[in-house]
């Protein structure tokens, strides 16, 4: 003890003639029913070692007090006895050894010996395997601190089967069973499944992190909760209940883990030069999800109008959770937008006119139920919005036909929370990766000063620019705000590629025996590009046609018919000019007349039409999709073919 200048240990045998071993001092903690008691031979003396030690008297007042244990043993057994230690008194804790007694007569006493780290700072010590100080057993008591004891459960203490997707209410609940007040407390998860509620019911902007966050990992969020003499300060014997989502991915069974990190709160924390003391609390929940849905899109140039899209959304139910009554409803589909919106396109559903549509559920007539393994694809429209870049565009899309897209203001946090700290964790994950791998190129390249650089290394020194100069200009000094990496703008950005983002709502009955619950969940579609900036992982090109359909003639009277094909070429990139080469591929049933093979360049949003006639000879089924198109790159020529059919009916008469 540094107050004191004294030393308590019961490192040696000492006997205190006035102690009565029938009637020891019994310790007893808050938030604790186990006993603790003073140590046997505990004695006190002076700090140096070489200074006299006498047996603490009648043991009342030691530095520290320990649990005891009777454990029984069979021959050539073995088992694990857990002790407890509790410091009473500030000053350097070490433990050395343990002390056991045989039959109640013989004291043996066990010095422990653990083996520090090895020592990686310098390259002599890693060569010859040098260890530091183990610090395994060695502590510094300081102060009262606060501790902290971390729960969470479901709201419904009946469920028992979760979902792919699947969305539930739970409660976190903090219990302080400490001796000081616990303030800015923090919760670290190791994937973006929980979701802390926002209860204060104030309006927010699209720049504004969700659910708390801090940073921009997604998984990182500070607890808000009301204390019983000021907010977010949690008093010792205190407990403060908070309400979350969770939005359990993945398959199997999944381990979520939770890191509660909180300080101590005094008046002197308060003070910028004071460095707050923190500790640390956690939770693992092992979570078995089960399968649900598999959501995919696809996305294809509209053949109508020039920047217009086709989203074709397909939702397949693979229910795997029980035996029967595996039926899935789809609610509504949402698409977040900043430069398109999104249009259903009509005759999907049930009508009076349309007998193969999809059906509704009679209850809810906007929902679609979808069986076991049964597979549905929805069509929307999705066209450019005119004018400025505004604020994010939220569509909620009913599935039924007389439905038209609502649009929610600043968004819903049970549609887009999950979403957006999603991405930010995906971001957050793959940038520490790349800088993870630079550093290994760097460390590397280091350790191989003086040899010879290869061509890599040269190029690369070649593209960096000195002095740590940026290629980007900016046109204006004035500050711009940035979104948080968790919000909304962040999601869908005002500046570069054009993208969307759906968001399939749905809900299904779980449960046996006759106690059914209806559950909700929701699956996600990120940043499907339309219109990319620089690059495309498929073809930079889109191509569509414009021909008739059906057509008659007479093929007594004139040998041959030629039809006008249009073939339009668009350039999908948006600051990337595109070199290629066009050629159609002969068929032997039909002919095309004009200009059948050439080389372009397109700049980027560019477009361009091919005009030819396609020459039939006879009547029948034929498709005329045969081009082929190359794009000229660098590297190498990279050829694209595509899997569209144009198809055209010719009919023999007069």
């Amino acid at each position: 003890c540094p107050n004191s200048g004294s030393l308590h240990s019961n490192e040696f045998t000492i006997s205190d003639e006035q102690y009565d071993p029938s009637t020891p001092k019994v310790w007893k903690f808050h938030g604790s029913d186990k006993e603790f008691e003073s140590p046997d031979f505990m004695h006190q003396g002076s700090i140096d070692a070489d200074g006299s030690r006498v047996a603490l008297v009648d043991k009342y007042n030691p530095y520290f007090v320990v649990t005891k244990k009777t454990v029984k043993m069979t021959p050539s057994s073995s088992t694990v006895a857990s002790l407890e230690i509790c410091p009473l008194s500030k000053g350097d804790l070490e433990v050395i050894g343990v002390r056991f007694k045989l039959l109640g007569e013989v004291w043996i006493y066990h010095r422990f010996d653990l083996p520090g780290p090895l020592l990686q700072d310098t390259q002599l010590n890693r060569s010859k395997r040098v260890r530091g100080e183990s610090m395994l057993l060695k502590s510094k008591i300081e102060e009262e601190m606060p501790s902290l004891k971390v729960t969470i459960t479901p709201s419904n203490k009946n469920q028992s089967t979760v979902l792919q997707g699947q969305t539930s209410s739970w409660i976190l609940k903090l219990s302080n069973y400490g001796y000081a007040p616990a303030a800015n407390i923090m919760l670290k998860t190791n994937a973006p499944w929980l979701n802390i509620n926002d209860e204060t019911g104030e309006e927010k902007d699209e720049y504004s992190p969700t659910s708390h966050c801090v940073g921009p990992s997604g998984t990182l969020m500070k607890v808000p909760f009301e204390g019983t003499n000021k907010a977010g300060i949690l008093q010792p014997g205190e407990t403060v209940e908070v309400p979350v989502s969770i939005r359990t991915s993945g398959g199997g069974r999944q381990d979520f883990y939770i890191l509660c990190r909180y300080e101590l709160w005094n008046e002197d924390s308060q003070t910028k030069f004071a460095s707050p003391r923190h500790r640390w609390a956690r939770k693992l929940l092992s979570i078995p999800v089960y399968p649900s849905i598999t959501m995919s899109a696809s996305l294809m140039p509209s053949y109508v109008n020039n920047g217009e899209h086709i989203l074709s959304v397909e939702l397949m139910n693979y229910r795997s959770d029980r035996d029967s009554g595996l039926d899935i409803n789809f609610d509504n589909i949402c698409v977040i937008s900043r430069h398109f919106e999104v249009k259903q396109l009509q005759g999907q559903f049930i009508s009076d006119g349309v007998s193969n549509s999809l059906i509704h559920v009679d209850d809810e007539p906007s929902a679609l139920e979808v069986g076991w393994q049964e597979r549905v694809t929805l069509h929307y429209l999705v066209a450019p919005i005119a004018g400025a870049v505004g604020p994010c565009n939220i569509s909620l899309l009913p599935l039924s036909n007389d439905g038209n897209a609502s649009v929610v203001k600043n968004g819903d946090a049970k549609l887009t929370d999950f979403i957006c700290r999603e991405r930010a964790h995906d971001v957050f994950s793959s940038t520490l990766e790349n800088h993870r791998r630079e550093k290994e190129r760097l460390l590397a390249e280091q350790e191989k000063e003086g040899q010879p650089r290869h061509v890599a290394q040269i190029r690369r020194a070649k593209t960096t620019l000195p002095g740590g100069e940026s290629n980007l200009s900016s046109s204006s000094n004035e500050p711009v705000a940035q979104p948080h990496p968790t919000s909304i703008a962040h999601l869908c950005p005002s500046e570069g590629t054009s993208n969307i983002n759906v968001v399939c709502s749905w809900s299904a009955s779980v449960g046996e025996g006759g106690q059914y619950e209806t559950i909700v969940g929701q699956h996600h579609l990120r940043n499907l590009l339309l219109r990319p900036q620089n690059k495309s992982k498929g073809c930079p090109l889109a191509m569509t046609a414009k021909h008739v359909e059906k057509v008659c003639h007479d093929f007594d009277a004139s040998s041959h018919l030629d039809v006008d094909l249009e073939i339009t070429l668009r350039n999908r990139l948006v600051e990337t000019d595109v070199d290629f080469e066009f050629a159609l591929d002969h068929q032997p049933e039909f002919d095309f007349v004009g200009t059948t093979s050439f080389k372009w360049s397109l700049r980027g949003g560019e477009e361009i039409t091919v005009p030819m006639k396609a020459r039939f000879y006879a009547g029948g089924v034929y498709n005329l999709q045969s081009v082929r198109l190359t794009v000229l790159k660098s590297e190498a020529p990279l050829p694209y073919l595509f899997p569209l059919q144009w198809t055209i009916l010719v009919e023999e008469g007069s």
